[in-house]
């Protein structure tokens, strides 16, 4: 498969995403990437024609990927949909409509040498084919599904509309030809408001006989919402689903049945004491069952969810604050037996402004799951303990100069209930400061610079082999700077830079004594030339640059630590971004960018994206 091949294949396939909502702008975008070892293109399209009483939609997209890390088999896709209807206005509230819908997936796998070789390096970035072609190493696997119909919609009132379609359709997979009648009628009630009631209601209803095999889904779905005065309201909504979908045994002439049955409930009541305080009672409920049946055997999963929260807030001229409990359980059975999670949490902000140029937020959580099984064989019962702490503090010193400054620690405690798996025990802690500088020192000069310390240690509760320490700890420090210019009127440059300093390695806790392993320093720089027209129109160029080193660190009996490079990446080339929000009805953007790239122990590759979006009313 050449490239220029996959490309124009792919530009050429179209995937339905849905019915498009009417109020869609019509739209074409296209994707094309090359990066290492993969390459693929992608393209999407929704378009509206009204000709009179008669109108048409039509949306889709389609991609293709091409895959082959050194040493495997590559892996080639592509999958294509495409959505369309034809319409006629008969009376205002009723249209008659064509329906097209169709759908192809393709998974193939190939050995062999690679279907294109990089240049590297160069002016025009051009592919050269290999002598050799790919081999294909199984048979290919595509599942082709159409159908074609007609409908019609019938709007009784301004709220409420009925939608049926009746069709053929046809499915094709693994070496079947199945096809019959499909057909589904849907119903829609929007915002239809009741003595002050606001009521939603959805139902959907589909049936499918392909031959041997019968696909059916049914759904209903509920909203309620009233508001009962200025500082009390409730929302609650319901859905229901059951799915039953027949399928080909891989290999046999059988056929298998999966049935999918789902059921959720939530409700949000809101009851304000005054206009300062009040609070939240979330609750929420979900349930369903998954049942897969075959000639020979039947698997059965069941799954309950609830959850339950309460929310209290209060608010003065200067402070705000909100105080969140939670409580959630769930159930999971299947043939391994039965799986328990329960969990609570406690959750609290508080944001102080005593005065215009001074604020403070301060968040803190603590955080409880608990994981039970019922097999006397799965020693994977866990208990996990969370607590979090967030301070963020900001002055600004006059309009053109800001201080933030964030601090956060993380710790959590993860503990097995057997002994079996009690060597797993561990604490993570994780502390972050990072301050941040807003300057303008003039106009038309506007100047971040941002800095930040992380550190991330896991220490094991048991460490059985003292010379295998699995206690870690990693360490990175971020300097940022982001310099903008606008030199004239129109044009503007942007200059940003970042420095990464990592290490991480092996943690002896009780001695606060680290042992480097691994060490890696980072650069990136980009310069961008920007170009805003009286019309809006923003076009922005420039060049990034990045290059990341890493080295290793080996005790030595003589020598102690040894530190040698064991890593070499640089990646550098240009950019371009296009915006064109046109007074007319065309609006185009476009990303784009190229790369060249050098790393130790491959040949140099090229990365290649190209991002294009093409809007029109």
């Amino acid at each position: 498969m050449r490239p220029t091949r996959l490309i124009l294949t792919s530009l050429c396939l179209f995937v339905a995403a849905g019915t498009a909502r009417p109020m869609e702008p019509d739209s074409l975008q296209v994707r094309l990437y090359q990066r290492l070892d993969e390459m693929g293109a992608g393209t999407a399209f929704l378009r509206h024609l009204r000709y009179g009483p008669i109108w048409s939609l039509w949306q889709g997209s389609g991609d293709g990927l091409f895959r082959r890390p050194p040493g495997s088999q590559g892996d080639l896709r592509t999958d294509a949909r495409l959505h369309g209807e034809i319409g006629r206005a008969l009376r205002h509230n009723l249209d008659l409509h064509a329906r097209l819908e169709h759908s192809d997936y393709q998974f193939r796998q190939y050995s062999g040498p690679l279907p294109f070789i990089s240049t590297g390096p160069g002016p025009t970035g051009a592919w050269e084919y290999g002598a050799a072609t790919p081999v294909p190493v199984s048979p290919a696997q595509r599942i082709l599904q159409s159908m074609v119909g007609l409908g019609g919609t019938f709007r009784p009132d301004t709220a409420v509309a009925f939608t049926a379609v009746l069709g053929h359709g046809w499915d094709q997979r693994e070496g079947f030809d199945d096809r019959g009648l499909s057909a589904s009628l849907s119903g829609a009630v929007s915002d239809w408001d009741l003595k002050g009631y606001h009521n939603d209601l959805d139902l959907f209803l589909q049936e499918e006989e392909l031959g041997a095999r019968t696909n059916r889904e049914w759904r209903v779905q509920y909203g309620l919402a009233k508001e009962f005065s200025e500082y009390s309201s409730d929302r609650l909504g319901f859905r229901y689903r059951r799915k039953r979908h027949d399928f080909h045994t891989w290999g046999s002439g059988a056929i298998g049945t999966r049935l999918d049955t789902e059921q959720q409930f939530q409700n949000q009541l809101r009851y304000d004491l005054n206009r300062r305080t009040g609070f939240l009672l979330d609750t929420q409920f979900t349930g369903s069952r998954h049942e897969d049946r075959s000639a020979t055997a039947a698997a059965v999963r069941d799954e309950v969810n609830t959850a339950a929260a309460v929310t209290f807030r209060a608010s003065s001229n200067t402070l705000a604050s909100w105080i969140r409990t939670k409580f959630d359980w769930g159930a999971q059975e299947d043939a391994t037996g039965l799986k328990r999670d329960r969990g609570a949490s406690l959750e609290n902000s508080l944001a102080w402004s005593p005065q215009r140029s001074d604020s403070l937020i301060f968040t803190a959580a603590v955080r409880k799951r608990q994981y039970d099984t019922s097999d006397t064989a799965n020693y994977d019962d866990r208990d996990r303990l969370r607590y979090e702490f967030d301070l963020v503090y900001g002055h600004a010193f006059h309009p053109g100069f800001r201080l933030a400054a964030r601090g956060q620690v993380i710790l959590e405690h993860l503990v097995y209930l057997f002994s079996e798996k009690s060597d797993q025990n561990n604490w993570n802690r994780i502390f972050r400061l990072g301050p941040e500088v807003y300057f303008i020192p003039c106009s038309g000069v506007a100047n971040r610079a941002r800095f930040e310390l992380v550190a991330n240690t896991t220490d094991y509760d048991f460490e059985l082999d003292p010379a295998f320490i699995k206690s870690t700890i990693y360490r990175r420090y971020t300097a940022a700077d982001s310099l903008g210019w606008n030199f004239n009127r129109g044009w503007d440059m942007i200059l940003e830079y970042s420095l990464d300093l990592e290490d991480g390695g092996r943690l002896l806790w009780n001695e606060w004594v680290q042992q480097i392993s691994e060490e890696y320093r980072s650069h990136q720089a980009n310069v961008r030339l920007s170009r805003t027209t009286h019309t809006g129109v923003r076009v922005d160029m420039g060049l990034s640059v990045y290059e990341r080193k890493g080295w290793e660190h080996e005790l030595d009996p003589v020598q102690g630590s040894v530190k040698s490079p064991f890593l070499y990446l640089s990646r550098w080339g240009p950019l371009l971004q296009i915006n064109y929000p046109s007074a007319s009805r065309v609006q185009i953007e476009a990303t784009g960018d190229l790369s060249w790239v050098h790393e130790w122990g491959r040949d140099d590759y090229t990365i290649v994206n190209l991002d294009v979006r093409l809007t029109w009313r």
